[in-house]
């Protein structure tokens, strides 16, 4: 099976054509999952100029999958089904060249299984990993993945959240130190000034593929800000008015209707250090054809979305960019020891030479969170294992309290008389049997790992506090660097609320609720 060269641009500078997107394909409960899905797999086989890597999210059933292989092989012959916790995790990569490896690796915190509804820790969400062999000789890390969604307007579940954002971080982290070319992509739940996003992009060492080619795009869309504005110039991606699984109208609005609740959920991370990106762009965004949706939930006019999230589109060029760098760095304003500016340097450094090289110090691409928001990490995480730990007594008294009521029920039902009060205390002590059982199960398993899985991140992050600490030339127990104009979300309050370190006006905007 041949496979066709990489694309060329600027010379003989390769790139790759990258696409990531959450196809909602619930079994059962995504409306018409098969006619969506298999238009998605035509625009991906039909796409001009094709893609070179494909990852796509909530692709749960295995014969849609093989729908999509037998619609793409033709342009893109290797591919992957990730199989993983009892339903699966919804992952896929499909790439032109061979995946030489994959895994796929479960986050240590991922939901609760007594939020069966949700499904997050049934379905094991985690890291769908390959390593591709790109024909330059380059190894090619695409790590796909779709992080835990808050559900709620006050979000329990932001610690873990932030967890697996510590997780894919580390992955991405270490694809870079090897000196390979990192993508990080998929459905993050999460907005751009975020917490998630700040561990991702900082400590990943990687970008934002969004900001580096649009490195003044606005974290929070302006007031009024209309619909094709927050697809094409701020990169939404989800909750669009344009999107008919949003829409409770029966035709198409214009593109120029207001969209209030538009963001961007969906990512493609990259390495600046052996990349830089060449094109972007929300993709997916056309409707097809399907005359039985006149209206309400699903469609408008005649017409349905291809999923409830658009696609992120870009191109990758297989070599770094000072300038793109120096255009985010000065965006950003970062400070004199952030990881931009090391960048910079670094890039400098490549510009003179002319090439990329491996002698120039690994310390000189190092990057660290500031301590203060490691700080606010391991406050997140105290507060959620106090909370947790309540829970994990509570649920082992009952248990136990269990064992001592069922003796007492059993001895009654020895002793009773009538009949009808022996089968009452059965009853009960039934009753009693499940729901003590139960909790201690959920006690001693699921809480007992999660607690667990709790003091390691902990501990990681104190270790890495100190090396921040360093970095920045400040104490171990200091507590604030300042300067950054990264924006952070916090969980203190029903909204999201983002505040900059550099005295700069407090905004709030609401949580959203997103699969």
């Amino acid at each position: 099976m041949s496979t066709a060269g990489p694309s060329q641009i600027n010379g003989d500078i390769p790139s790759i054509r990258v696409f990531s997107m959450n196809c909602w394909g619930l079994k059962y409960i995504a409306k018409h999952r098969k006619a969506r899905l298999n238009e998605i797999s035509l625009r991906i086989a039909c796409a001009s100029p094709s893609f070179d890597i494909v990852a796509l999210q909530e692709l749960w059933v295995y014969a849609d999958y093989e729908n999509l292989r037998a619609k793409t092989s033709s342009v893109l012959p290797y591919g992957k089904f990730y199989f993983s916790g009892a339903i699966g995790g919804g992952l896929v990569i499909l790439s032109k060249w061979p995946i030489e490896q994959s895994s796929m690796f479960r986050y240590p915190l991922n939901g609760r299984p007594t939020a069966f509804w949700r499904g997050d820790w049934y379905v094991g969400k985690g890291v769908a990993c390959a390593a591709v062999r790109h024909p330059s000789g380059k190894t090619v890390e695409v790590l796909n993945t779709h992080l835990h969604a808050p559900y709620e307007k006050n979000d329990s579940y932001l610690c873990h959240r932030t967890a697996q954002a510590w997780e894919i971080a580390k992955l991405l982290r270490g694809a870079v130190q090897k000196g390979h070319i990192a993508i990080g992509l998929g459905d993050f739940n999460m907005i751009p000034p975020s917490l998630a996003h700040r561990i991702i992009s900082t400590h990943g060492l990687v970008s934002d593929s969004w900001l580096s080619a649009n490195p003044t795009t606005p974290p929070i869309a302006p007031p009024k800000t209309d619909a094709k504005t927050n697809i094409e110039m701020l990169g939404a991606t989800c909750d669009s008015v344009l999107n008919t699984w949003r829409m409770n109208t029966p035709t198409l609005p214009s593109p120029e209707t207001e969209d209030p609740k538009g963001k961007r959920l969906d990512y493609i991370f990259h390495a600046p250090r052996y990349s830089s990106i060449r094109d972007i762009k929300v993709g997916m965004t056309e409707p097809m054809p399907m005359p039985s949706q006149r209206g309400g939930k699903g469609g408008a006019g005649g017409y349905c979305s291809l999923s409830d999230h658009f696609s992120v589109e870009v191109t990758l060029s297989l070599a770094p960019s000072q300038q793109q760098q120096r255009a985010l760095s000065e965006a950003r304003s970062p400070d004199p020891l952030s990881n931009s500016a090391l960048l910079n340097v670094a890039g400098a450094v490549r510009a003179e030479e002319a090439q990329i090289t491996n002698q120039v110090g690994e310390r000189e691409y190092e990057q660290y969170l500031p301590p203060a928001i490691i700080d606010e990490i391991l406050e997140l995480v105290s507060k959620y294992t106090k909370r947790e730990r309540f829970e994990y007594n509570w649920r082992l008294s009952h248990f136990w309290g269990s064992l001592v009521a069922l003796v007492g029920l059993h001895v009654g039902v020895w002793w009773s008389p009538h009949s009808g009060v022996s089968f009452a205390l059965m009853f009960v002590s039934w009753v009693v049997a499940v729901t003590g059982g139960l909790d201690g199960l959920i006690g001693f398993l699921f809480m007992g790992s999660e607690l667990r899985a709790l003091k390691e991140f902990e501990e990681e992050l104190k270790m890495y506090r100190h090396l921040a600490a360093e970095a920045y030339g400040v104490g171990s127990s200091g507590s604030d660097v300042s300067g950054s104009k990264t924006a952070l979300v916090t969980n203190r309050a029903t909204e999201g609320t983002f505040h900059s370190s550099n005295g700069a006006d407090e905004v709030r905007v609401g949580i959203y609720e997103s699969v």
